[in-house]
């Protein structure tokens, strides 16, 4: 059998301290920063001096005490982050192949789908679909 990839390619191409996405997402844009000032200004004539996101945020629960399930999973998401979603894989030579792969190898697949030398090899050629 041979090698399982080169040691070179487990390598990033850029230096270490360096990062691989120097540009990265946007921090903001227009309208993000128009909700944010809309959300932090109090509310005018509130005796309590509360700001638009507060009063959303107490509506939001009076919502969910009162049963609606939408505002209970905003306020789920919001507060202990979104759920895992579960995936299933089918039989398939490519779910088989999992349990063979080494961590670098899985690793590469997540990362952009590079599939291990000797997947092709075992596959029979056909790795159309996947």
């Amino acid at each position: 059998m041979a090698g399982r990839g080169k040691p070179e390619n487990l390598r990033p191409p850029w230096k270490k301290g360096q990062s691989g996405n120097p540009g990265g997402r946007p921090k903001k844009t227009a309208i993000t920063d128009a909700f944010r000032a809309v959300l932090e200004r109090s509310v005018p004539n509130d005796p309590q001096k509360r700001t638009y996101a507060e009063l959303i945020a107490e509506a939001t629960a009076r919502q969910a005490i009162r049963g609606n399930v939408q505002a209970v999973r905003e306020i789920a998401d919001r507060t202990e982050g979104k759920a895992r979603q579960a995936i299933e894989i089918e039989l398939t030579p490519l779910a088989m192949a999992f349990d063979k792969m080494t961590a670098a190898e899985l690793e590469a697949y997540a990362k952009d789908g590079t599939l291990p030398e000797w997947f092709e090899e075992e596959a029979g050629g056909s790795t159309k679909g996947i």
